[in-house]
């Protein structure tokens, strides 16, 4: 479902929602960062710059098999497959380079936009917590790594098993870019289911 409420993920009705919101079924991940901002920023900087080059590779090939989708749906929609099953075998590579290992993420629905992520986490993170966000995209498995803050104190659910948790993104260009994209697909795609 498709939300276009103004308010942003932050409290105040003053300020306006940067972009859109939707409700999604992701894979999910998330880890309490410890320590200072300087610690939470080390050796970012060259998975980054990498991510920028794919990110880059990634537009102009999402552009192109846009303008073949006209000519050939089929011919597009492989093109898109092969596209994502590319992306999930380099990070699974980068995966197997960094030493982190596969991370077990958890199957959720979540409320998503290109600024932040609500979902349920098992603990109370309090405010201002810092977070790692990690995220597989369904159905690409497209994986995003974002660092964020929980930015109001969070909502026990309902049947009292965990606490739905608002997550404001730091800006990182290229993987709101990609998050930007998928939520623009899915609209695209539940505007489409209602007509």
């Amino acid at each position: 479902m498709i939300h276009a409420d103004p308010n942003t993920m932050t409290t105040p009705s003053i300020e306006r929602r940067k972009y859109y919101r939707i409700n999604d079924e992701i894979l999910l991940h998330y880890r309490v960062e410890a320590g200072s901002e300087d610690e939470d920023s080390r050796g970012v900087g060259v998975e980054l710059a990498a991510g920028a080059i794919l990110a880059e590779i990634d537009r102009e090939l999402n552009q192109t098999i846009n303008r073949v989708w006209s000519a050939d749906p089929d011919v597009a929609r492989a093109l898109g497959l092969l596209n994502r099953k590319i992306s999930v075998l380099g990070s699974l590579a980068g995966e197997a380079e960094s030493g982190t290992g596969p991370v077990s993420y958890q199957h959720m629905q979540v409320s998503l936009s290109g600024t932040g992520i609500a979902f349920e986490a098992r603990e109370l993170l309090p405010e201002n917590t810092a977070v790692t966000i990690e995220i597989r995209l369904l159905p690409s498995h497209a994986p995003l790594r974002l660092l964020g803050k929980v930015v109001a104190t969070p909502e026990p659910v309902a049947e009292g098993q965990g606490y739905w948790t608002r997550v404001e993104f730091r800006e990182d260009t290229d993987q709101q870019e990609e998050l930007i994209r998928h939520v623009v697909q899915k609209q695209g795609m539940l505007l489409a289911d209602n007509h």
